[in-house]
């Protein structure tokens, strides 16, 4: 038999554990793949997957909250949740609102059904009813609460089309459907609220570090890979910082101000020559590239200009801001990655809608050049 253990002295009480983070996540549970219910009513989807990935290497607990898309900025402007994760689309007008993070998928509108008919079916409150309202009226359009229901009203003879997406596609596809999609140029990303800073660091970095598992997840749910490479961050970013420039136009009439503003354009050269010195990339090659960008701005806002409730001061030129100073980040990436030097036109697609050829050429050409 075994002697008695002595009996330990008295200790003082084990601190608690430390508290998981919890992280309420706003999904909208009817948009396949990304966020949809499974016949149990469980989440499943592409974001689904991520955010639980995310939450498992982090140490956080997840929190879903329920949302619709007609109330999806409302939300988000309310901090009713931390992050949307539930397929949503890079728009000037919601990335003003919190953070949004490097893109996760690439992807266009579809529509389903007899392409030449009307009426339309598409879902309320999202990018893809934006879109549908440049080709269709208001009387040739139906609109629904329910996204999911958009098959039924395509099937019964409600309408003679509806309006999707290539991710959607595949779930709302029917052998007897004709389809015809437009080029990939939405980016699919992460929203976080106002105030999320901290969360907004964490989830880049993961993206950043794990894009193998993004596209394990984009394999599952797509049935393809989509590249996800320095150069492809870059060229995203770029084109979100060129898709403000028909706003700021707008913004600019509206006041009563000229395109040009040339102390504005000294400071924001300034400050990139600034930031291309503290990281180490050359500051004569970044300066014109930044000039180029200002230049093509400027060309862009005399093409185009669309009205905008947005601020000029307080809410546009912040977002610039912020673009400018992650595209110096996303250079410093693609360099260390030596994709500067090598990259193609078709690397810059996604400036397509608003860049030509040649503008684009010019702006690879300055690439190259930061690349040397």
């Amino acid at each position: 038999m075994l002697a008695a253990t002595p009996a330990a002295p008295t200790a003082a009480p084990a601190a608690p554990e430390t508290a998981r983070a919890k992280w309420r996540v706003c999904t909208t549970g009817d948009y396949a793949p990304f966020s949809a219910r499974d016949a149990s009513g469980q989440l499943q989807g592409f974001d689904i997957d991520l955010a639980r990935a995310l939450a498992e290497d982090s140490g956080a607990q997840l929190e879903w909250v329920s949302v619709r898309w007609p109330t999806l900025q409302t939300s988000m402007q309310a901090a009713e949740c931390d992050v949307a994760m539930t397929g949503v689309t890079w728009q000037p007008a919601r990335s003003v609102i919190g953070y949004m993070t490097r893109a996760v998928a690439r992807g266009g509108p579809c529509v389903l059904g007899d392409v030449r008919a009307t009426p339309v079916g598409v879902n309320r409150g999202g990018v893809l009813e934006a879109w549908a309202r440049t080709r269709w009226t208001e009387a040739q359009l139906v609109i629904t609460e329910q996204n999911q229901s958009l098959p039924e009203l395509l099937a019964g003879g409600r309408v003679r089309a509806i309006v999707t997406d290539s991710f959607e596609l595949r779930a709302f596809a029917r052998p007897e459907w004709t389809s015809q999609c437009e080029p990939r140029a939405s980016r699919k990303v992460y929203w976080l609220a106002p105030g999320r800073e901290a969360l907004a660091k964490t989830l880049e970095g993961w993206l950043e570090t794990h894009p193998e598992r993004v596209q394990a997840a984009q394999q599952r749910w797509f049935g393809e890979t989509q590249s996800l490479r320095p150069i492809d961050h870059l060229s995203d970013l770029l084109a979100r910082r060129m898709a403000f420039m028909p706003l700021v136009a707008g913004a600019k009439a509206k006041a009563g101000l000229p395109i040009e503003d040339l102390p504005r354009e000294k400071l924001v050269l300034d400050a990139a020559a600034a930031s291309a010195q503290r990281l180490s990339l050359p500051e004569v090659p970044v300066r014109d590239f930044f000039a180029l960008q200002i230049s093509l701005a400027k060309l862009v806002q005399r093409r185009k200009s669309e009205a905008t409730t947005l601020e000029l001061a307080g809410q546009i030129r912040l977002a610039l801001n912020d673009l400018g100073e992650r595209i110096l980040s996303a250079l410093v990436e693609a360099k260390r990655a030596q994709q500067l030097r090598t990259a193609s036109l078709a690397d810059l697609e996604p400036l397509t809608p608003l860049l030509g050829a040649d503008e684009r050429q010019q702006l690879l050409e300055k690439l190259h050049a930061i690349g040397d």
